[in-house]
């Protein structure tokens, strides 16, 4: 980790991440808490993180070709200008008390447009700053800030709730103004070059069939992306139970807390599969979520719930941590921004679908049939998935 720490740029662009995420972390816990607030519908909720989603499905396939052919310095600095911009925004309507469900809705689409944007910026940021020996370490590091981030974002966000939901998103506008500090910071040249051949339809085309074809040459990519999306689908709507599960943003934050102890756990676990198949920790972590899951469908006391939601931190970081490495190792630098927008828009595609059918299905349904399903649900699909000779061999 030393050795990754020397690197100016790294630190930069890490210090950056970090803050940003904290910000994240706390917007989006005040985001889901407001629409509940102003609405009470489960509906409505999912609205807003429906919203959130879109943008990388509508955007994320564009971005990720942009970003590849422009400077990608210059692209995080405007994402992360116009995320503050509509967060200050979205604080300026709170104090003026003309705040609607809708705006909240608009605000998630426009700070997910950019972060569309600034997301495979990122990608390529870290690939171009990072030599390849350090990969595993830098995305253990990325695990840590999230981890760390995610500890304090729903204590800062609980203390903010109780004294008022403009105050988070004040915070996280500053957040992204601290980030956009950061990335100024950063001098890798390689970030600030362009690509001389000019972009047009034929060029577009040409770059997102690449993105797209060098996902599917990566043989353990290629077996095992209807599981992805399979798998994407049924964690979508977990955003939206876990605010319908408790009874106030306390006890939303207390859960937050216990899944990022999960994470913390699962980070220092995964180095026990270092010389194992990577279908290992993928399987593995999937049923550490899934199993909790079956379980916060019967139980209703809260220090058990949060055991479990914690259980299912630590294998999402398994699972995360895994695929996350066998992308970065697997896609060459120069395809990177395009290959990943392209993998999120088939990832993150159905998560509008599933996290609407989810709030409709929780008019009729409660919260804890909900988790059930999604547990019975994701067995069948964790067993195909190994059933699957083309998985078991690519890993």
């Amino acid at each position: 980790m030393k050795d990754l720490l020397q690197i100016r740029n790294y630190r930069y662009l890490l210090f950056g991440q970090a803050i940003a995420m904290l910000g994240d972390g706390v917007y989006t816990l005040a985001l889901v808490w407001s629409m509940k607030e102003l609405t009470g519908s489960s509906v409505h909720m999912a609205y807003v993180l429906a919203a959130g989603v879109i943008p990388t499905i509508i955007l994320g396939i564009f971005a990720g070709v942009i970003v590849d052919r422009g400077n990608q310095k210059n692209i995080m600095l405007a994402a992360d200008i116009f995320r503050s911009l509509a967060l200050f925004g979205l604080f300026t309507l709170f104090v003026l008390d003309l705040l609607a469900p809708w705006m909240l809705i608009v605000s998630a689409f426009i700070v997910s447009s950019f972060s569309a944007f600034f997301t495979p910026a990122r990608a390529v940021a870290i690939r171009s700053i990072v030599p390849d020996e350090l990969m595993i370490r830098a995305q253990s590091a990325s695990s840590t800030v999230q981890v760390v981030t995610g500890l304090a974002a729903p204590v800062i966000a609980g203390i903010l709730l109780a004294i008022g939901l403009r105050f988070a998103f004040l915070f996280n506008a500053i957040m992204f103004l601290l980030s956009f500090v950061f990335i100024r910071l950063i001098n890798q040249p390689e970030l600030l070059a362009k690509k001389p051949e000019k972009l047009n339809r034929s060029v577009f085309m040409t770059d997102l069939k690449e993105g797209f074809h060098t996902i599917i040459r990566a043989p353990i990519l290629r077996a095992m992306i209807i599981y992805l999306v399979l798998i994407n689908f049924m964690f979508a709507p977990v955003e939206l139970l876990l605010p319908a599960y408790v009874n106030n943003p306390s006890q939303l934050a207390i859960i937050e807390v216990a899944f990022f102890i999960g994470i913390l756990t699962g980070s220092i676990a995964i180095n026990f599969f270092a010389d194992r198949p990577k279908i290992y920790p993928i399987v593995i972590g999937l049923l550490m979520i899934l199993l909790p899951f079956a379980g916060l469908g019967v139980i209703t006391n809260f220090i058990i719930s949060c055991l479990f939601i914690g259980l299912a931190g630590a294998g999402s970081t398994l699972v995360n941590i895994t695929l996350s490495t066998l992308f970065m190792v697997k896609i060459p630098r120069e395809v990177i921004g395009r290959s990943q927008s392209t993998m999120r828009v088939l990832l993150e595609g159905v998560n509008p679908a599933s996290l609407l059918l989810a709030g409709i299905l929780m008019t009729f349904i409660s919260v804890q049939q909900m988790f059930l399903a999604i547990a019975a649900f994701g067995i069948i699909i964790v067993l195909l998935m190994v059933a699957n000779p083309l998985v078991r061999k690519a890993a």
